[in-house]
């Protein structure tokens, strides 16, 4: 096994490169030594340029707030208040989800995708492997002993949201005149509170930033795409054209798939997602579920493909919902997509977004065991592709 090239391009991208952050001027340094690579292998590859939000702390930071104005509100106009309420939960809802709505009013900054194309012969679906190539930053909040809370903090956070309407609802419209409804104000101040206390919070960490090299997250898994796009360009698929695509601005809010899905059109009957993320360091696994809020279950197919093949390459099935990965969007939009991610003993992924996350705390063999298996991946699908179109 070759590992002189994984190395080679992971110097470039985590060595030489002091940090990859979204909308930056190494991101974009990044993008074009992708650009470049991919050249080696495919004529057919372009950079995507599009815009997205700078910092997702600030835009969560001020969704929370809204509810500190609504229970303002609601001393007056506690109807309004609600109907308000709601309509910024559902639209936070909806953003969390990778649809761009409020976020589209706040300053926009550049950033871009880098797309490879290996079409097949006979093609009857699209594989489309995507890796972001943006690193992140360490915040008070990525710290490892803070990273367990996320996600009960978060479902917390949507309590309190709803607890905000909902005592706006019952102030506005209470099933009986007469009825009492003891402590209803302080409930929904108190829930105001816990989410003005977060969105505090949200602005401090973002002011206390401190830019990583990401080489596990993620420059292991664009570094995994380009093993791939060697033995895909001299071998490619039968039955099945595979996009290899690195993904800027993962980092403001999932933008470079969020912008992916919105431009190219895909078919959700004959498209698949594989999600290559911090595959570096750790156990290799492919992930049955995850999701951060809503669990999302891997597609069938994917996984039943993936147990076939994960033995000889040492990867096993997993599941992860501590933090949102990367392929939240695909998920959430209806397509068939699958993470392959490396998890440490502790259930996550290796040093994310940590200073420590550095060239040195990552295993070559791990990059190309996650590109292989990927491959193989592909390939047994594609033969599946094969015996349906012939049956």
């Amino acid at each position: 096994m070759d590992l002189s090239r994984i190395h080679r391009d992971l110097m470039v991208l985590a060595g030489e490169l002091p940090h990859r952050g979204a909308q930056s001027n190494q991101e974009r340094r990044a993008a074009e030594f992708l650009l470049s690579r991919f050249r080696e292998y495919t004529s057919d590859v372009e950079l995507d340029d599009f815009n997205a939000i700078d910092n997702p702390y600030y835009f969560f930071a001020a969704c929370y707030t809204e509810f500190l104005i609504v229970s303002v509100l609601a001393i007056w106009w506690p109807g309004f208040a609600a109907g308000y309420g709601m309509m910024v939960f559902l639209l936070y809802l909806a953003e969390f989800m990778g649809y761009r709505i409020l976020s589209r009013f706040m300053p926009q900054y550049p950033s871009q995708n880098v797309i490879a194309r290996f079409p097949g012969p006979r093609p009857e679906r699209l594989m489309v492997v995507f890796a972001h190539y943006d690193s992140g930053a360490q915040t008070p909040l990525t710290r490892p002993g803070a990273l367990r809370w996320w996600r009960p903090i978060h479902l917390l956070l949507l309590m309190c949201m709803v607890i905000v309407a909902a005592t706006c609802l019952a102030d506005a419209f209470p099933l009986d005149e007469d009825a009492a409804y003891p402590h209803i104000v302080e409930l929904r101040w108190a829930a105001a509170t816990v989410l003005t206390c977060a969105a505090a919070l949200l602005f401090l960490s973002a002011s206390q930033t401190e830019d990583i090299r990401g080489a596990n997250e993620n420059a292991s898994g664009v570094t995994a795409l380009l093993r791939m796009a060697e033995s895909l360009a001299q071998q490619p698929l039968e039955n099945c054209d595979v996009w290899l695509a690195a993904l800027g601005c993962n980092e403001s809010w999932m933008s470079g798939l969020r912008h992916l899905l919105a431009t190219q059109g895909f078919d959700r009957s004959h498209t698949w997602f594989i999600n290559l993320e911090a595959v570096g360091a750790g156990k290799l696994h492919y992930l049955k579920t995850e999701g951060f809020v809503h669990q999302f279950r891997a597609d069938r197919r994917l996984v039943n493909a993936a147990e076939e093949v994960a033995a000889e390459y040492g990867v096993a099935a997993g599941a992860f919902r501590a933090l949102p990965t990367a392929a939240h969007p695909a998920h959430a939009r209806g397509y068939a997509a699958m993470s392959v991610m490396g998890l440490g003993e502790d259930g996550l992924p290796v040093n994310w977004n940590s200073i420590d996350d550095r060239v040195t705390a990552v295993e070559e063999g791990s990059i190309a065991a996650a590109a292989d298996f990927t491959e193989a991946l592909l390939r047994k699908l594609d033969a599946q592709t094969h015996r349906e179109d012939t049956a």
